[in-house]
């Protein structure tokens, strides 16, 4: 009986287009309920809408090294260790730069310049200093044309001196064959220290 007098009501609350509105249905409104982190919520009208909003995440575990930032309800994870577990096989610098006339830097990490010191032969500069100056480090330049048997020398500077590395720079030098030193345009250094 109670079904049929439902079913009579709803009949008798429909409109022309087949719907009915929402006084002709038993509940006429739904309650939202705000989780854990959230708020807002409450009581809507059918065919209206409810606001939740992250009120700030209320756990985040944070590992080694990382620090969490949530009483906004944003999450800033940040890195407070420079490298990671795998910091002795990441390169800590890298730089590729034309070293004609002066030393303009055309890619890098962790090279604030490059300093061009004389022809052939330039001082690069660390953004952050390397641990110790016990680092190891490649050094590559290009074949240039109508120049034979070009060779790349790390801690070297003019005149063949030793120029020892620092924790924040090295100086490397590119000689022809000839024993002269030469400007050359694609010039590649990368450091690798633990």
């Amino acid at each position: 009986m109670t079904q049929a007098l439902n079913l009579a009501n709803f009949a008798n609350n429909l409109n022309t287009a087949g719907a009915t509105s929402n006084s002709g249905l038993q509940n006429s409104s739904v309650t939202v309920t705000a989780g854990t982190g959230m708020s807002g919520g409450g009581a809507v009208a059918l065919g209206s809408s409810v606001t939740l909003t992250n009120a700030g995440v209320t756990s985040v575990a944070a590992g080694t090294g990382i620090s969490v930032s949530a009483s906004t309800g944003g999450i800033t994870i940040t890195n407070s260790q420079p490298f990671t577990a795998l910091s002795s096989q990441l390169a800590k610098a890298w730089v590729q730069f034309n070293g004609v006339t002066t030393a303009t830097i055309n890619g890098s990490f962790n090279v604030s310049s490059v300093t061009r010191v004389s022809t052939g032969v330039y001082t690069i500069n660390y953004t952050t200093a390397m641990p110790n100056a016990t680092y190891s480090a490649n050094f590559s330049i290009s074949q240039q044309f109508g120049t034979a048997n070009l060779l790349g020398l790390i801690n070297t500077g003019a005149g063949n001196v030793e120029v020892a590395p620092t924790t924040t720079s090295m100086t490397v030098c590119c000689i022809t064959s000839a024993g002269g030193y030469g400007d050359i345009k694609y010039c590649c250094l990368t450091v690798f220290s633990s």
